[in-house]
C-alpha cells in the first residue's frame, strides 16, 4: 500500500532549529549551501492503535506531529546528518529498529525513514468472587464469559480470568441449586481495564424451606414440535420435558421462583401462550402446579 507524502509547514519549528538545519529557505544573499529534503513514515499494525498518534523530534528537538500511517515531509534542509526519534507511543506499541535513527540529508535528493510500529491487545483481569450461606449450600457454579465456558467456581470462591481485551465483557454465574436463590442478576456486564482487574460478588442463600413444582406442558396444532423443550428453573441448569408431558421437580426454595420454557427449543412454527417465563409460590413442604400452552402451527 502506498503512502502519499504530506508537506507542512513548520516556521515556528523552522525558528528553533535554524543553527541545527540552516536557514529556512528565505532571500537572503547568504548562500545557504547545499539543501535537500527528507521525509518521516509511520506504518502501524496490530490491534488498539495509538489514537493520538506519534511525534517526531530532530536533534532531540520537536519538530512534528505524525498519525498512525502517515508521513510529513521536511523540506530544503542543509545537508547533514539528523537524529530522528518517534516519540509519545502507547505502552501497548512498540517501534521496531533504531530509535532515535540517523537520517542523511543528500544534496537536491529527497531522503527518508520509515518507522514500522506494532500495537498488541493491553490485558486485564477479571475476577469473579461468590459467596454461600444457609442451609444444604450448594458445592459450586459454572462460569461463562462472553457466552463462552469458563470453568467453575466453587461455593466459597475466587476465580480470575485474565489476559482479557480493554473493554466490557459479560459474565454469567450458572447452575445454581434449585433450593437457593442468588442475590442480583446471574448475567452482569463489567469494564475491564488495561493491565489491572476488575471485580464482581455473587451472593447466593439456601435454604432447607423447600417444595415440589409440577411442569405441564400442553402442545396443540397439527405440527408438534417433535423433540420437546427444556425449562429452566430460577437460575438453575436446563430441564427437559416433552412437548405434551409432566415433570415434578423437588427441591425447590420455598418462596416465589422464576420459571421459564425456554424459546429457543421451541419449532419456529410453534409461539408459547401466556407469560414466559413467569413466577409461581413454591409452598414450603407442599405441591405447585405451571401448565405451559404451547400452539404450533403449519411448519
Amino acid at each position: 500500500m502506498g503512502f502519499s507524502i504530506s508537506k507542512r509547514l513548520f516556521l515556528t519549528w523552522c525558528g528553533a532549529l535554524i543553527l541545527a538545519l540552516g536557514a529556512c529557505g528565505d532571500d537572503d544573499a547568504t548562500d545557504p549551501g547545499p539543501r535537500g529534503d527528507f521525509f518521516v513514515r509511520t506504518v502501524s499494525s496490530g490491534d488498539e492503535l495509538d489514537s493520538n498518534g506519534y511525534e517526531i523530534r530532530v536533534n532531540d528537538i520537536f519538530a512534528a506531529t505524525v498519525g498512525v500511517n502517515d508521513s510529513v515531509e521536511f523540506s530544503n534542509r542543509a545537508v547533514s546528518t539528523y537524529s530522528v526519534e518517534l516519540t509519545q507511543v502507547a505502552d501497548n506499541c512498540s517501534v521496531a529498529g533504531n530509535n532515535p535513527r540517523p537520517v542523511l540529508v543528500i544534496a537536491d535528493s529527497q531522503t527518508g525513514t520509515t518507522f514500522e510500529v506494532t500495537c498488541v491487545v493491553t490485558a486485564g483481569v477479571l475476577q469473579v468472587v461468590t459467596t454461600t450461606t444457609g442451609e444444604n449450600p450448594d458445592d459450586g457454579y459454572t462460569l461463562a464469559v462472553d457466552g463462552s465456558d469458563a470453568g467453575t467456581i466453587g461455593a466459597n470462591d475466587t476465580a480470575r480470568t485474565a489476559d482479557l481485551e480493554t473493554g466490557e465483557h459479560t459474565v454469567r454465574l450458572g447452575d445454581i441449586a434449585l433450593n437457593c436463590r442468588l442475590g442480583g442478576d446471574p448475567e452482569r456486564t463489567l469494564t475491564v481495564p488495561s493491565e489491572d482487574m476488575v471485580e464482581t460478588k455473587y451472593e447466593v442463600f439456601c435454604t432447607d424451606r423447600v417444595g415440589n413444582l409440577r411442569i405441564i406442558t400442553s402442545t396443540t396444532g397439527l405440527f408438534p414440535d417433535p423433540d420437546g423443550y427444556e425449562v429452566v428453573i430460577e437460575f438453575g441448569g436446563p430441564i427437559p420435558i416433552g412437548s405434551t408431558d409432566v415433570v415434578t421437580v423437588g427441591s425447590v426454595a420455598g418462596g416465589v421462583t422464576r420459571v421459564q420454557l425456554l424459546e429457543s427449543t421451541v419449532a419456529d412454527n410453534c409461539s408459547v401462550e401466556g407469560e414466559n417465563p413467569r413466577t409461581v409460590n413454591v409452598p414450603s413442604g407442599g405441591l405447585v402446579n405451571t401448565l405451559f400452552d404451547v400452539t404450533c402451527g403449519a411448519p
